[in-house]
Formats: structure tokens, C-alpha cells, sequence
């Protein structure tokens, strides 16, 4: 009888971790795989974002459109991507979008600016 309720014991321990070590590599697999994959896509353009928004010639800010020719990105992506690398969206002469490091323009002060965009 011990054996027998061993036996079923084991079926069911054994089981049940094939069942969740299934679901944990058929979800958890992918995902990570995919995380790595947007990070690899993203690092470049986070990189290029942070040294045009670190230049000295533009310490106003960017259009978000000239940002965003230049990595190559739709509008929403390039606005992820600058708040990931810590920017902050403020308003330029006649309304149009900017971007600038938080660290340049803080939280703190106006959220406009009275230069032009750039060119």
C-alpha cells in the first residue's frame, strides 16, 4: 500500500512541476526574450536622443520632429524614449513641441520657452 501512495504521490508531484515549469518557460521565456530584444533595438536611439539634447548649440531644447527624423521614429516611440533617458516636453514660440533634459530645464521653472525651435 506505501508503495502504491508513493507512486501516486510522485505522479502528482512530478505532474504538477511539469505543468508549471511549462507555463513559467512558455511565458517567461518569450517575454525576456523580447525585453531584450526592444532593449537592444532602443539603446542606440536612447544615445543619439541624449547627446542631441546635451549639445551646447540647443540648450533650449529640440522640436520633437527634428528628434525624431533623426533616430527614425514614429512620435509616441521618440516620446518614450526621451522620458526614459530623463526629458521633459515643453513648448517653443508659437506652440510647437520641444524636448530638453530635465537636468537643463528642471521640473521646477516655466514649462514653455521663449526660443525658436531648431532649425
Amino acid at each position: 500500500m506505501s508503495d502504491a501512495v508513493a507512486g501516486l504521490v510522485g505522479g502528482v508531484v512530478g505532474g504538477s512541476l511539469g505543468v508549471l515549469g511549462t507555463t513559467v518557460s512558455a511565458y517567461y521565456g518569450p517575454r525576456r526574450l523580447e525585453q531584450w530584444r526592444q532593449d537592444r533595438h532602443d539603446q542606440p536611439r536612447k544615445l543619439l536622443l541624449r547627446r542631441m539634447l546635451e549639445d551646447n548649440r540647443f540648450r533650449n531644447g529640440r522640436s520633437l520632429e527634428r528628434l525624431m527624423i533623426v533616430t527614425g521614429t514614429e512620435p509616441e516611440e521618440c516620446r518614450r524614449l526621451l522620458i526614459q533617458i530623463g526629458a521633459r516636453g515643453i513648448l517653443f514660440r508659437g506652440g510647437k513641441e520641444g524636448w530638453a533634459l530635465i537636468e537643463r530645464k528642471p521640473l521646477a521653472g516655466d514649462y514653455s520657452s521663449d526660443a525658436s525651435p531648431d532649425a
